[in-house]
């Protein structure tokens, strides 16, 4: 049996003890049982809020985690992806009967994303320091042998393994920070891309940008034929504290949310627990326009998150932006029950019923800006064999969309 102590680090940067959560050891099918209580001093916290608005509401009661891995899906976020689940295991020396998700987050401690944390003692754990940006082209090396199976001994690839077990997504990353102290997410180069995915997602967030749609500070970082894009983390508050985030895949209680849920399933939940109806309904209508524009098809969603700070729940910054790069030309999630692009009346007459002010002209205006795709993807460095190989969606989704 496992139990942890569930700390949470504060927007303003203080820290409390909110809960615990009990896991059994695994049956003979694998299946674990588990259950999560908030504590009473907690709930008697003026600033105590619930980590799951949906499933954990602020109540007194113990809840039953539903759920093979024996954790609510909540904590689960807290938890990378295959990369990082690799890399932390490797850095525990976890054997196979202890790799399960109570024990990955006992491993985890303080040190993913998002604000919370899990100890079995009376403290919170202290989050670990991360390399340098100054290792960058040390890390990107470690990754890609990492990658091609090579085995590298525990002091040589310590560093990756600091850096590289807290993010979430399967691709090769690091936490990394600058001079000036700030964290960013740096997002590595794979051996399986057949094209530069890390210029190309630069492109893409600098043209989201351009289509006032708010993401996070980015940077590309040259080093020589490779390239690392770095993200800024945007859990992390400036008085020193954390936002704490759950993913629109633990809002809406799914465990395999492909081709399931739409769009519309997302905007519910925003209009149900946003503390800013007004301004993240339009934000994510526009998040939307531009997913079809572009073709971004993993449009999943662990890729929506919404954050707490002290005056509720919001959508984050928008991440994991990339034109359909795989040829699969459907999205994760559907618009009126369809998988390719709705065309535009669909996305006009969607925005009418959301409220959204002038919905053409939001069409209009980021439909311009990804008009020019080819000078943003130029401009991080994709030739333009590769951009050929990119616009050919591009401008089936620009031509569907010609007029409002």
């Amino acid at each position: 049996m496992i139990k942890l102590n569930v700390w949470l680090t504060l927007e303003a940067g203080r820290t409390v003890l909110c809960g615990e959560m009990v896991c059994s050891d695994p049956a003979a099918s694998g299946r674990i049982d588990g259950a999560f209580r908030y504590f009473r001093d907690y709930l008697a916290d003026p600033e105590a809020f619930a980590l799951d608005p949906v499933h954990l509401p602020l109540q007194e009661r113990v809840f039953l985690a539903d759920r093979p891995g024996g954790i609510h899906s909540v904590f689960e976020d807290s938890l990378p992806d295959s990369w990082g689940r690799r890399l932390l295991i490797r850095k525990a020396g976890l054997p196979g009967s202890r790799q399960r998700p109570p024990d990955l987050l006992h491993t985890l401690a303080g040190n993913g994303l998002g604000a919370l944390s899990y100890h079995e003692g009376g403290y919170r754990p202290a989050d670990t320091v991360i390399p340098s940006t100054i290792a960058l082209a040390d890390l990107v090396e470690m990754a890609l042998r990492v990658e091609a199976g090579e085995w590298i001994d525990d002091i040589d690839i310590s560093p990756l393994l600091t850096a590289g077990s807290s993010p979430g997504g399967a691709r090769p990353k690091a936490l990394v920070h600058t001079e000036d102290d700030l964290q960013w997410i740096a997002k590595f180069p794979s051996r399986r891309d057949n094209l530069p995915i890390v210029r190309i997602e630069a492109g893409t967030m600098t043209m989201a940008a351009a289509a006032s749609i708010g993401v996070p500070e980015t940077r590309l970082v040259d080093l020589g034929p490779e390239a690392v894009l770095m993200v800024r983390r945007f859990d992390l508050s400036e008085p020193g504290g954390r936002f704490h985030m759950i993913s629109m895949q633990t809002l809406l209680g799914v465990a395999d949310e492909y081709y399931v849920l739409g769009y519309r399933d997302m905007f519910d939940v925003v209009k149900k627990i946003s503390c800013q109806p007004e301004i993240d309904v339009p934000a994510l209508y526009r998040q939307m326009v531009f997913n079809m524009l572009v073709g971004n098809t993993d449009d999943h969603l662990k890729n929506f998150t919404m954050l707490h700070g002290e005056r509720g729940f919001f959508l984050s910054p928008v991440y994991d932006l990339l034109p359909d790069t795989e040829n699969r030309r459907e999205h994760v999630l559907h618009i009126n029950y369809g998988f390719l692009f709705p065309g535009i009346e669909a996305l006009v007459k969607m925005g009418r019923d959301l409220g959204v002010s002038n919905p053409g002209r939001v069409v209009e205006q980021v439909r311009e800006v990804v008009s020019g795709y080819r000078r943003f993807y130029t401009e991080a460095g994709v030739s333009q064999k590769d951009l050929e190989t990119l616009s050919f969606q591009i401008e089936r989704n620009l031509k569907v969309c010609t007029t409002t």
